[in-house]
């Protein structure tokens, strides 16, 4: 199933690489790579989709159903549009390294956060409506896993998400690829859920042998999204990742992560 909609033209400016490289620039961090790759088909516009599923009570979805919230528009990527949001988020007291990507019914504005992981930033919602915000996803990948259609019988976003490994080429990868291979391995292995005790063990590890900045705030940041994801199963090893988050200081500067396990679990 194809993710935008085809029956709405958009008239988007082109997908330049000097405007990402800008953007990405002042946000101190990386798009996404399944963002980047659905932006290079289309460059914004309407989806198939109208909803995305959440984990929190709100005033669109019904209380008797899963909470869901709208979701329909991805923006056109370009400098000025990301200028223009800029103003919108400040508006509503949102600062920082965020940037807004998406919208739904007007009132709902989804936005990566770059504090959170600077490679692969989590998904918020603000809903301008009651004024909040309410964090959704961990990732775009897990966001396509997330959407849905709402009238009718739900469509699995899974066939507009990008493909999934399976944990068996999780492991191959990470066993016999290179350091991006492994990082991607474990990215897919967040999002999947599987084995979370295991995938947290692995993690700390790598974190523990690493010397390397970039490396150590990725695998930081998965480390940190696989626990709150999985807060129940991995409190009691709160305090282990903790003490090797703060051990790695004189490389890295994760107190933004720290803090924000602190205030989830």
């Amino acid at each position: 199933m194809k993710f935008w909609n085809e029956e709405e033209e958009l008239k988007a400016p082109a997908l330049l690489e000097a405007d990402i490289h800008r953007i990405q620039q002042e946000l101190a961090g990386r798009f996404p790579e399944g963002y980047i790759e659905k932006l290079s088909e289309q460059n914004g516009g309407s989806v198939v989709f109208n909803s995305v599923s959440v984990d929190f009570e709100n005033t669109w979805s019904d209380q008797d159903i899963k909470p869901f919230l709208p979701f329909s528009f991805v923006q056109p990527l370009s400098y000025d549009v990301y200028q223009s949001n800029v103003g919108t988020l400040s508006e509503w007291d949102v600062t920082g390294k965020k940037m807004i990507f998406a919208n739904g019914d007007g009132s709902y504005f989804y936005y990566f956060n770059f504090e959170d992981n600077t490679h692969e930033p989590s998904v918020w919602c603000l809903d301008i409506s009651v004024i909040s915000n309410h964090f959704v996803a961990s990732s775009f990948d897990e966001l396509l896993m997330k959407l849905s259609v709402q009238e009718g019988e739900p469509i699995d976003a899974t066939d507009a998400s990008v493909s999934f490994l399976t944990m068996e080429e999780i492991l191959e990868l990470i066993n016999h690829g290179d350091e991006d291979n492994a990082l991607l391995a474990y990215s897919h292995w967040m999002v999947i859920g599987q084995e979370p005790e295991r995938l947290v063990r692995e993690l700390m590890q790598r974190i523990e042998q690493s010397n390397n900045e970039d490396q150590i705030d990725s695998y930081a940041g998965y480390l940190a999204e696989t626990m709150i994801n999985h807060s129940e199963k991995l409190k009691n090893s709160l305090e282990n990742v903790i003490d090797l988050l703060k051990s790695k200081h004189l490389i890295t500067d994760l107190s933004d992560l720290i803090e924000w396990l602190d205030e989830e679990i």
